[in-house]
């Protein structure tokens, strides 16, 4: 019998979530877990997934000091973005420095037919959206099944492509969360 159109929409976000709980994994003796999971982001491209929506004088056609950006990116199990969906990186970039930018964001990780989503919040600032560079930032909250949790999260960009040099890129980042209660 063949599964309907729907059915193999849960199944494999059931899969997904499979993966997800595969990737977290519990240390003896410690209470942290690691949570890994890939983001893909695009700037300043066709159908980005980081949009400037303020800038300086009205400017949205760059990367500079005083722009803000409002990213709803894909969270993957593996750095190809056709492997499977694990949720959401959603939040804001401000870049604040001349190579400097903060950024507030949420981290939806999707359980299927679960009505409450789970999610991190992360805070922090990088050196520069060019910059390949490891960084660390907060997580300061936790919510559904992720109730209470906090810790750090390492990013590292696993590839990056700029495009001229205004500061349209794509970026593939690995981040691995350590958080506990």
């Amino acid at each position: 019998m063949a599964m309907a159109k729907g059915g193999s929409l849960v199944a494999s976000a059931a899969v997904a979530a499979i993966l997800l709980l595969v990737c977290i994994s519990s240390t003896p003796g410690v209470s942290a877990e690691t949570v890994t999971f890939f983001v893909h982001d695009s700037i300043l491209v066709k159908n980005a997934t980081a949009v400037v929506v303020a800038g300086p004088g009205g400017d949205l056609t760059r990367l500079q000091k005083g722009v803000i950006l409002v990213t709803d990116s894909v969270i993957t199990a593996t750095a190809d973005p056709n492997s499977a969906q694990l949720g959401k990186f959603e939040g804001l970039y401000i870049v604040d420095g001349g190579i400097k930018y903060r950024i507030e964001a949420t981290i939806i990780i999707d359980f299927p037919l679960d009505l409450v989503e789970s999610t991190y919040e992360v805070v922090g600032q990088r050196t520069s959206f060019n910059s390949t560079d490891d960084r660390t930032l907060a997580v300061v909250a936790g919510t559904g099944f992720f109730q209470g949790q906090t810790g750090f999260a390492s990013v590292q960009t696993v590839s990056q492509t700029l495009y001229g040099t205004k500061g349209a890129q794509k970026n593939t980042q690995q981040w691995i969360l350590s958080v506990g209660k």
